[in-house]
């Protein structure tokens, strides 16, 4: 196996992709939200896209867990994510509530957390269950 088909198929690349991605996800739902939705079309487009490499890495990485004969640890942590994420909403309620209206959460944000929250869940549902066998 050549170092290029190594690299495509490493969690590492996966697990960067999803990093760039889920910032400039971030990103733009924040500037988004503070501009009144001027740039409501980047980040529908965005959001699908890092759902979609989250995803992949999130199960690439459960499907070394499972095929792995050693212990499999991951060295990275998605509470983080889940965690900037919940921020995030919280600030955009808070702001919206605050704003009586006038600022609207967007709907693709909405989208876009609850699916990095259940991939999250799911990938710790899977976890548990390997722990057990």
């Amino acid at each position: 196996m050549n170092k290029s088909t190594k690299i495509w198929q490493g969690r590492s690349f996966w697990k960067n992709l999803s990093n760039l991605w889920g910032i400039i996800a971030m990103g733009f739902f924040i500037i988004d939200f503070f501009s009144y939705h001027r740039y409501s079309v980047g980040t529908s487009a965005v959001s699908v896209i890092y759902i979609g490499v989250l995803g992949l890495y999130v199960t690439s990485k459960e499907y070394y867990r499972w095929k792995s004969k050693e212990k499999f640890e991951s060295k990275y942590f998605g509470e983080i994510y889940v965690v900037i994420w919940t921020i995030i909403m919280l600030t955009f309620v808070m702001v919206a509530f605050i704003s009586n209206g006038l600022m609207k959460i967007p709907g693709e944000f909405v989208t876009t957390y609850i699916s990095a929250l259940g991939i999250f869940a799911i990938s710790q549902q899977s976890k548990n269950f390997k722990l057990r066998d």
